[in-house]
This record gives structure tokens, sequence and C-alpha cells, in this order.
């Protein structure tokens, strides 16, 4: 089951996560706007990730760390590449989704993990928040 962190962080990979969200800041006020279409939230989310690529096929487990209605954060084992198709499964909603690949960044030069922007193909709170913020709603 998903552990959402709220207020202050607990977990053995918190430092991951504060080391990605420094990583992933927007350097205006006016971009984060813009880019941001609903406030993130810090969790960690075991799902299985598979590519929906029939040519780079390769399905394994992976950690969701940041959500919004629009997509997530996910920690990976290898990098994908950008565009490709994603479907997420074993989300708390009891769902299955599709998603793209917008982001792929190598977390470290001594991480054996990578670092993953998705954008739902069809946005919403997939995530199990059961109480979102009000700007999940617009």
């Amino acid at each position: 089951m998903a552990r959402f962190i709220l207020g202050r962080a607990r977990g053995a990979n918190w430092h991951v996560v504060e080391r990605i969200l420094r990583t992933l800041k927007v350097k205006s006020t006016l971009q984060r706007k813009a880019v941001r279409r609903g406030t993130r939230i810090p969790c960690e989310i075991p799902i299985t990730l598979t590519s929906l690529d029939p040519i780079h096929s390769c399905s394994e487990p992976g950690l969701i760390i940041l959500v919004n209605p629009q997509g997530c954060a996910a920690r990976f084992r290898r990098p994908l590449e950008i565009g490709a198709a994603v479907r997420l499964e074993g989300l708390p909603a009891r769902t299955n989704v599709t998603a793209r690949v917008v982001n792929c960044i190598s977390i470290g030069e001594y991480e054996k993990f990578w670092l993953l922007g998705l954008a739902l193909d069809e946005p919403g709170n997939v995530w199990g928040i059961k109480t979102p913020p009000e700007d999940w709603a617009r």
C-alpha cells in the first residue's frame, strides 16, 4: 500500500526525493505557474511500469515519488526514451493507467536509478489521494 508523506518526510529514500525536487525546480514564478497544473505531493507508491513499445519492451518495478493530477515522477532502474508510452500497474486506486515519458534524468553517477517524468494520458487522481489539494479540481 502507498505511504503518503505529508508534513515532515519519513523513510530511507527521502534524501533522494529532496535531491530530485531540487533538480526539478523551475526558475521563475511565471514558469512555475505555467508548468505546474496541480500541487505536487511527495509520496511512495510502488508500481509496475511496463513499456508499451514492442521493440523496447520491459516490465519492472518502480517507485512513484511525486504526484499531481497531470502525472508523476517515478524512480526506475533503466532509462526510457522521451515520448515512450508506458502503463502504470498496481496503483492505489486499483486502476492501470497509460502515460508518456516526458523527462528522463540520471539520479547520479553512482546511482543505478533514473527519474522519469510521466504525463498521464487521462489526467486525474489515480494516486489514491483521499483529500487532494483544491487546485486538483481545476
